[in-house]
């Protein structure tokens, strides 16, 4: 058996040596644009899947197969074609700039190690073979599409290669035994894409595989593969995963930004001061969010994905890809309990970006349990209620993708990058300390022990002035759900709420003048006057 294994491997390197194609000029302009075109885009997961497997059908001619028709070694014999016919031209675009798309493994024979590896580990858990397939599927897409030139897919198609799907459904649950090694490696691999999940799961979740950030240290580690699609560089955004360098002192440190654009930002001043090395760790605190809290000065810049004209009901991705919304906010007050599962914020909302000539607005935005309400007091006296579960988008049919308010210690195992001179907004210069977690970057002040400022560059900017900060809730009330402007009578506009203010996504009213709103807005734009 292991001299079958070794002339395998022996037979795949020397086809990859001579077979491997050459990248035309059409090859290499693909690989050199980072952001997808609007027609190969989705909104969300499970969305984007179905939008890639349309394309796949119509370029491979129905020569597809279903990704829960295959198993995960057929899947890895696929994915040998691929690195077979593979063109390193292209390969090394997506090192050279250090793109998502690059292969995570130096050679043919990592590859085969790793699966014969992860086949093992499945063999004895048979439970974990769908997360392992769909991963699969998913890589396997990816490398036909962004590893293959033109003319080697013709070439493959002539010998009618079967090409597989993506899974049109939520991402499988990967539970690895603490153990059993094998089982936690082939899940960080299935794990490999972002999942709000980490933050946004029930506390009482913490601990489960999946609802915690990974180790993006580890060298099998890949974070959110959406390619950083806007072409963000490093002081806007950085990951804890990019290794060639790694993350350090005042990068991915972000600031108020106002559009997709690497340039729409002013970027906040930072100045080195200490590596951790050189830092009296005792004085360093973690940044770990009080289990209640209420704070009264408290700003932000909200960012997310765009899916209504003036960017009121919305909620931060889980990756940068689509039009991104900006909304800066200032905060009048911001509750949290995480024993109820409960956050409250009370907004003055600045319009920003297409929108910015109206009227400023407040806004209440409550997330009790999954559901969200987000209350909106508008100009010429409208109050609008969106009901909204934020979780629904990301996963339709298993209750585990629900997403609650953020684990107060979901930073507790950050990574320590060192000591900065930060310009922190709305408030001023600070020494303070700045951790970094996958994508988010939060600094902490070493002389009040409490958390200041908090970046990820597609969710936003939060800046909480340390000396504003209570550690309880006065008044248990401000978490009442549905909340009165929600239910039937009051608001005279509501998407997707019951006459009791629930969350019911096929119930709205007053669209009429949210269209209303939507015309005078463009009216307005036309002059810039108000009357």
């Amino acid at each position: 058996m292991a001299w079958r294994k070794l002339q395998l491997k022996l037979f795949a390197l020397a086809c990859v040596s001579c077979c491997a194609w050459s990248a035309d000029q059409h090859d290499l302009q693909r690989a050199n644009t980072k952001k997808p075109r609007n027609a190969y885009q989705g909104e969300g997961q499970e969305a984007l899947s179905r939008v890639l497997n349309g394309h796949l059908l119509k370029s491979e001619r129905g020569v597809v197969r279903a990704c829960a028709n295959w198993t995960a070694k057929e899947l890895q014999g696929f994915m040998l074609r691929v690195l077979q016919h593979r063109s390193p031209e292209l390969d090394r675009v997506y090192h050279n700039t250090d793109d998502r798309r690059k292969l995570q493994k130096a050679a043919l024979t990592e590859y085969q190690n790793h699966w014969e590896n992860v086949n093992d580990v499945v063999h004895r858990s048979p439970h974990l073979h769908k997360p392992l397939r769909d991963s699969h599927c998913r890589e396997a897409v990816m490398w036909w599409t962004h590893h293959l030139s033109e003319d080697a897919r013709k070439a493959l198609r002539k010998e009618v290669v079967t090409v597989p799907m993506l899974p049109e459904e939520p991402k499988a649950e990967c539970r690895a035994s603490t153990e059993d090694a094998g089982e936690g490696t082939l899940c960080v691999g299935a794990e490999q894409a972002n999942s709000c999940d980490w933050c946004h799961s029930l506390q009482s979740e913490r601990n489960q595989t999946g609802k915690h950030a990974p180790n993006a240290l580890l060298p099998q580690y890949v974070g959110p593969d959406d390619g950083n699609p806007h072409g963000w560089d490093r002081k806007r955004r950085c990951d804890q995963d990019y290794k060639s360098p790694p993350c350090g002192i005042c990068e991915g440190i972000g600031g108020v930004a106002w559009s997709d654009k690497n340039e729409d930002i002013h970027m906040t001043t930072c100045v080195p001061l200490k590596l951790p090395h050189e830092v009296d760790m005792s004085t360093v605190t973690w940044p770990v969010y009080p289990k209640a809290f209420t704070h009264s000065k408290y700003k932000d810049v909200l960012i997310g994905r765009k899916t209504d004209p003036f960017c009121f009901g919305f909620f931060p991705e889980n990756n940068s890809s689509g039009t991104e919304c900006y909304r800066a906010e200032d905060g009048i007050m911001k509750y949290y309990d995480i024993d109820k599962e409960a956050v409250r914020t009370d907004y003055n909302l600045k319009l920003s970006g297409a929108f910015g000539y109206l009227p400023n607005i407040t806004s209440t935005v409550t997330h009790v349990g999954k559901y969200m309400w987000i209350v909106n007091k508008m100009w010429l006296g409208l109050t609008q209620c969106i009901c909204t579960d934020p979780g629904r988008d990301k996963c339709t049919h298993a209750p585990n993708c629900s997403s609650y308010a953020w684990h107060y210690n979901f930073a507790d195992a950050a990574q320590y990058l060192g000591r900065e001179r930060l310009g922190v907004e709305w408030i001023g210069e600070m020494e303070l300390d700045h951790f970094i977690l996958w994508s988010h970057h939060m600094w902490t002040d070493p002389k009040t022990k409490r958390l200041v400022r908090l970046w990820k560059p597609w969710n936003g900017l939060q800046v909480y002035h340390p000396d504003f900060w209570q550690d309880s809730i006065s008044d248990a009330s401000v978490f009442e759900v549905p909340p009165p402007q929600c239910k039937k009578g009051f608001a005279k506009i509501t998407i997707h709420c019951d006459e009791h203010g629930n969350f019911n996504p096929g119930m709205s009213s007053g669209l009429e003048l949210l269209e209303q709103l939507q015309r005078e807005a463009e009216s307005r734009a036309k002059t810039q006057l108000f009357v």
